[in-house]
C-alpha cells in the first residue's frame, strides 16, 4: 500500500482514501460511547409480539436494496448527537459505499438517499452544495429521531461490524445482514422457525434460511438442538433450533 501511494506521488497523482479509510474516518469522527450504533427495534419488526408487524427493513430485502441498508447503518452509526444529521458530499458517501465512479457513484447516492426517504426514515436538505442528511423515527412514521434509550427497545450494531478486519458490512450479503439485525433485538438464545419469518419479519423464508446459513458458515452464529416431552406427538417429543450470535455480535441479555 505504502509502495502504490509513493508511486501515484511520484506520478503527480493524488493518494486516495480507500473505501474501508474513509468509513473508520467517519466512525472515528463520531465519537459515539460504546461504539455501538443503537437502532430501534421497530427498524425490524413492529406490533405486540401475539400480532408481530414488518418494520422498514422488510422493505428493503423484498427490494433487494443492499445499498440502502448499508447506508442507512452507517448513517445511525456516524449521526451521534443531536440534531442527528449528517452533512458530507455524495462523493464521500459513495466511497464509503465501495462506488468509485465520478459521476454515477454520486448520482448512485442521491437515488440512494431519496429512496430512504420515502421510507421516511431520513429527511434531506441542502448545506453549502451539500445533502444535510438527518435520521427520523426508524419505524418509518416520519416522527423526528429521539435516541431510544430508556424511550424504547432497540438493538445495538457493533462497530466492529464496520471496523473488524473481517469487514462484515462487505463479507455479509443482504439475507446474513437481515437475519444479523433481527438476531441482534433477541434475546442471548432466540429460535428463529424460518417458516415463521414472511409473518414476523417480512422476509421470505429461503432469505430467512440462507442468512442464518451465512452467520454459520462465517462463525457468528451457534445452534443447538432443543427437544421438549410432548405426548401428543408421535414420537413423544418435539425438537427445535436454538441460536445464539457470536461474538462480535453476542447479546448479553437473556
Amino acid at each position: 500500500m505504502a509502495k502504490c501511494r509513493r508511486m501515484q506521488l511520484a506520478k503527480g497523482k493524488p493518494p486516495v482514501a480507500t473505501q474501508q479509510e474513509t468509513v473508520a474516518a467517519l466512525l472515528g469522527r463520531s465519537q459515539r460511547k460504546g461504539n455501538a450504533a443503537p437502532i430501534r427495534r421497530t427498524f425490524v419488526q413492529q406490533g405486540p409480539q401475539r400480532k408481530p408487524v414488518p418494520g422498514p427493513l422488510a422493505t428493503l430485502v423484498r427490494n433487494r436494496d443492499e445499498r440502502a441498508l448499508d447506508l442507512y447503518l452507517l448513517l445511525h452509526a456516524v449521526a451521534s448527537s443531536e440534531p442527528w444529521d449528517v452533512t458530507e458530499s455524495a462523493t464521500l458517501w459513495g466511497r464509503a459505499l465501495g462506488l468509485h465512479v465520478p459521476g454515477s457513484a454520486e448520482s448512485a447516492v442521491s437515488k440512494t438517499w431519496a429512496r430512504l426517504e420515502k421510507l421516511d426514515l431520513v429527511r434531506r436538505s441542502r448545506r453549502d452544495r451539500r445533502a444535510s442528511v438527518t435520521l427520523l423515527d426508524e419505524g418509518g412514521s416520519g416522527a423526528a429521531y429521539r435516541h431510544p434509550a430508556g424511550l424504547e427497545p432497540y438493538l445495538k450494531l457493533p462497530y466492529q461490524y464496520w471496523l473488524s478486519e473481517d469487514r462484515w458490512y462487505k463479507t455479509l450479503q443482504l439475507p446474513a445482514k437481515a437475519v444479523l439485525l433481527i438476531g441482534l433485538t433477541l434475546p442471548r438464545e432466540f429460535i428463529l422457525p424460518t417458516e415463521k419469518a414472511p409473518k414476523w419479519y417480512g422476509i421470505s423464508s429461503d432469505t430467512a434460511e440462507r442468512g442464518l446459513r451465512s452467520l454459520r458458515g462465517n462463525g457468528l452464529l451457534s445452534r443447538r438442538k432443543e427437544f421438549k416431552k410432548a405426548p401428543l406427538a408421535p414420537q413423544g417429543y418435539t425438537e427445535q433450533l436454538v441460536y445464539s450470535l457470536e461474538p462480535p455480535f453476542r447479546v448479553t441479555r437473556k
